[in-house]
């Protein structure tokens, strides 16, 4: 696999090259650039199948250069040194992410990701205008209003508020939506979308196999210990997660 790294640290080429190298030799670094001028006449040039792009350069964001180039057609992974609502934002529009300093085991995942994902490998102009919106409102304190959910058959765009709840299948994901009848299955665990939905106190893990949009609950049911919720679905509570539940309905 072809690929180009874009940042203007000349230390994270020095990182992002040596862990390919070691780790991933079948990944060949055609070029480097640290700006988005160079770096986007370097992809017109390369036709690379990877772009790693930082989000912050000298002349712009990386979003900048995608811009500019039209429709990617490539995979992009970013390269950020934001903290974790940031990350939370990437991960929303179902966009592959490095943090600095870069280690081992998260380019590991991230390439994997890639390589299991090569019929979609293209970044679509939707998940990267999900990501911009996702860190505009970041500076208002707001979260992101589009999920992007990556399926078997390809990537889906859902409202967060439609979710009603997310239910554990082994590897993967099944969503509900109040939007529609039928569920959809995600190609991603439970657990990264726990870690996803942290900044949003509507959203609680109330069972390892269940995590819940608290704004659906009809009502909580003693016996049994289970929620009831609006369209009728019924989810089992952990013991050790009631206490905090109840704390986070009276919020809502």
């Amino acid at each position: 696999m072809t690929a180009l790294i874009v940042d203007d640290e000349p230390d994270s080429h020095v990182a992002l090259k040596g862990l390919l190298r070691l780790y991933h030799p079948d990944i060949q670094v055609l070029a480097s650039y640290y700006d988005i001028a160079h770096g986007l006449a370097g992809i017109r040039e390369h036709q690379p199948e990877l772009l790693l792009l930082d989000i912050e350069l000298p002349d712009g964001l990386g979003f900048d250069l995608l811009k500019q180039l039209g429709k990617p057609s490539c995979w992009v992974v970013f390269i950020t040194a934001h903290g974790h609502y940031a990350r939370s934002a990437i991960r929303f529009g179902a966009i592959d992410f490095l943090t600095k300093p870069v280690t081992a085991e998260e380019l590991g995942i991230a390439l994997s990701r890639v390589r299991e994902q090569q019929l979609e490998r293209i970044t679509t102009q939707r998940q990267i205008e999900i990501l911009q919106e996702a860190l505009r409102n970041q500076s208002h304190n707001q979260l992101p209003s589009l999920l992007a959910i990556h399926t078997q058959k390809g990537i889906l765009y859902r409202r967060v508020a439609d979710i009603i709840r997310l239910k554990a299948d082994t590897n993967y994901t099944d969503f509900f939506f109040s939007t529609e009848p039928h569920k959809v299955k995600a190609s991603v665990n439970l657990g990264e979308y726990e870690d996803q939905f942290l900044p949003y106190r509507s959203f609680m893990r109330v069972h390892r196999s269940h995590l819940v949009n608290l704004t659906f609950v009809e009502s909580y049911v003693h016996e049994g210990g289970h929620l009831e919720l609006k369209n009728g679905d019924r989810v089992i509570v952990s013991r050790s997660r009631r206490e905090e539940l109840f704390q986070r309905l009276k919020e809502i």
